[in-house]
């Protein structure tokens, strides 16, 4: 065989018997009982698509004794001012006595009242209970000893036992209220999906 030549077929026939005709028989009638069974196809689960969420939790604080301690450390620091400015720095702290509210002062007491007042000023701005408990603490201690040794510091300050009482009562205004009123918060939390 040459590569000219095309392939050739050739085809084998093989007798095959013939098969057996089997012939059906008709069935006789019969009842089948089939029982009741129940395919449950467990449900296809739901996909979907994950979204983008924003959680955003926000907290509000409500601190009334931190409003009391703000607002008598901003009465006394100011009363403080008030004196400073009419006694001034040309001579000495002590010599020019100064009417402030009807209440004599010298320069070195509205200096005491300008810190005093700005350190409750500030306990009551940032909400620092300790610190209002402190410094009203002083306040309230030192109004009573100015108040009781009026004539201690009669020369030095120019200080009034009315002035001494009310300083006695903004103190303790402000420890109690540091005591004893509650602070409150609040939560929200907001989730939006985009």
């Amino acid at each position: 065989m040459s590569n000219n030549e095309e392939p050739r077929i050739v085809r084998d026939e093989i007798p095959v018997a013939p098969r057996p005709v089997i012939e059906a028989q008709p069935l006789a009638a019969r009842s089948i009982v089939e029982p009741n069974v129940v395919v449950e196809h467990p449900a296809a689960p739901v996909v979907v698509a994950p979204a983008t969420a924003v959680r955003t939790t926000s907290y509000r604080r409500f601190a009334p004794d931190a409003v009391i301690a703000a607002a008598v450390g901003l009465v006394v620091m100011i009363v403080g001012l008030l004196a400073i400015v009419r006694g001034g720095f040309d001579g000495p702290m002590e010599d020019p006595v100064v009417e402030v509210l009807g209440f004599t002062h010298t320069t070195t007491l509205g200096l005491i009242e300008v810190v005093l007042g700005g350190l409750l000023l500030i306990c009551g701005v940032s909400a620092w209970r300790s610190g209002a408990l402190f410094f009203g603490s002083i306040m309230a201690i030192g109004g009573f000893i100015g108040a009781v040794q009026t004539e201690s510091f009669a020369t030095d300050l120019a200080l009034e036992s009315g002035l001494a009482w009310l300083v006695m009562l903004g103190g303790i205004a402000v420890v109690a209220s540091a005591l004893l009123i509650p602070r409150y918060v609040s939560r929200s939390t907001d989730v939006r999906a985009y």
